[in-house]
């Protein structure tokens, strides 16, 4: 059994005393000072209503958007980066008391899409829907009915 890390009642990592014996639950104190301190804000945002908006027709108003991905791919960090620059200057924009407009989306039109839909046509064809992958055992049989050819 590995040993436990945490932070012992003398406040070294790894630290064990007759406190933390090896079958107690894992103790992570920054973690669970993080996780206080996130239900903590989202308290505070529930309360002030932080991600709700009435439109002010006196304000200025301030229009975000970003290319959006295409589903011809799986997403990755790169659209993640992407989105990130553009959700933070709307909140930016929303806290100089602007009306913001930040629509999201997928573009999902032209052959981009219609290769993605014709590849899960495909899936579904051989897999079923939904799908039953096919186990070790299926192809240990595929390889050994090669072999005999």
């Amino acid at each position: 059994k590995a040993a436990r890390v945490d932070c012992g009642p003398a406040g070294k990592r790894g630290a064990m005393s007759a406190a933390n014996p090896p079958d107690a639950p894992q103790v992570f104190p920054r973690r669970d000072k993080l996780r206080k301190l996130e239900e903590a804000v989202r308290a505070r945002w529930e309360e002030g209503h932080a991600f709700e908006a009435d439109v002010d027709p006196s304000k200025e108003t301030f229009f975000v958007t970003f290319p959006f991905p295409y589903m011809n791919g799986r997403l990755h960090l790169g659209h993640g980066f992407t989105v990130s620059k553009a959700e933070f200057t709307a909140g930016y924009q929303r806290l100089k008391g602007k009306n913001v407009m930040f629509p999201f989306g997928f573009h999902v039109t032209g052959m981009p899409i219609s290769a993605a839909a014709n590849k899960i046509k495909n899936e579904m064809a051989q897999f079923g829907n939904p799908p039953v992958m096919p186990t070790e055992a299926d192809d240990e049989e595929a390889e050994a009915a090669a072999a005999k050819v």
